[in-house]
Parts: C-alpha cells; sequence; structure tokens
C-alpha cells in the first residue's frame, strides 16, 4: 500500500521535527538560562525612563547626546557627572568629538499610576494623568549636588 507508508513517513517525520525543534529550544534555553545568576544578569541595562530621558536629551539639542542617571539624592552636579563620564562618552563615539558638558537636566517623576493596556485603538483610561516629567533647561547642569532635581543629567560631546 503505497498510502500507507508515505503516511508513516510523514507521521516519523513530524515527530523528529517537533523532536528537534525540543531540543534545540531546551539548549538554547539552557544555554541563555545559566541558574546560577541572579536576575539583574537578565535584566536589560537600560529602562522606559532611560529611553524617555534620551529622548528628551536628543530632542534638546542636536549632536551626540547623552542622558546619564543621577540619583537625586546623592549625586554630584550634573556639570560633574557628564565631566565624569567624558572619556566613556567620547569612546562610545570614537573619539569623533574633543569634549563633552552638560547642557540640560531632566526629572521623571517615576511615582505615577499605571493605565491600562491599550493595544488596539481604544483609549482606555483617556484623560487620566500618568508620567511627569520637568526639564531644568541649563539651570539643572547646576543643580545643588546631593539634592534631589534633576534624576537625568544631559550630556554633549562637541569639538
Amino acid at each position: 500500500m503505497p498510502g500507507k507508508t508515505n503516511f508513516h513517513f510523514c507521521i516519523k517525520a513530524n515527530v523528529k521535527m517537533h523532536l528537534l525543534a525540543y531540543l534545540l529550544l531546551e539548549g538554547w534555553l539552557k544555554l541563555i538560562i545559566d541558574s546560577s545568576r541572579s536576575v539583574e544578569h537578565y535584566s536589560l541595562s537600560y529602562s522606559n525612563f532611560d529611553e524617555m530621558a534620551q529622548t528628551y536629551c536628543a530632542s534638546r539639542s542636536p549632536g551626540w547626546v547623552f542622558a546619564i542617571r543621577r540619583n537625586c539624592a546623592n549625586a554630584p552636579t550634573c556639570n560633574d557627572m557628564c565631566a565624569a563620564a567624558e572619556n566613556s562618552i567620547l569612546e562610545t563615539i570614537s573619539y569623533e568629538r574633543e569634549s563633552v558638558s552638560c547642557y540640560d537636566a531632566f526629572h521623571i517623576h517615576k511615582n505615577h499610576p499605571l493605565l491600562k493596556a491599550n493595544p488596539g485603538s481604544d483609549q482606555p483610561d483617556s484623560g487620566k494623568v500618568n508620567i511627569g516629567s520637568y526639564g531644568y533647561g541649563s539651570g539643572g547642569c547646576t543643580w545643588t549636588a546631593n539634592h534631589c532635581g534633576p534624576n537625568y543629567c544631559c550630556c554633549k560631546a562637541y569639538n
């Protein structure tokens, strides 16, 4: 019976493909997830707040700009933070510029209500307040050290 042979071949091939897919997935997961490491090891090094701050900084000046996190209660001024990050920033851009300085500072209010997801066209929490932010302008660069205020510094590389 030629039909029966084809049927068995298809089942065997299908089972082999599923087994191979399972073994590949299991192998990848073991390779990717090492249970001896902490959750922080696998976390991304940025957050939506970092992206918001980078977007703010980029909107305020053309050229190479960087949003640097600032711990508002225990940090130097943004001028000092940008100066301290100068080598890392210049290395990141392959030394296309010569210097780095602060030009703005930004605060994102992180304690905010969570709105409902809106994957469709509906806006279920329309009219509700969500994230607040404050742009300091160049005055944020000299904001008092070790004092809450900006939680991001905007640093710019220039010649």
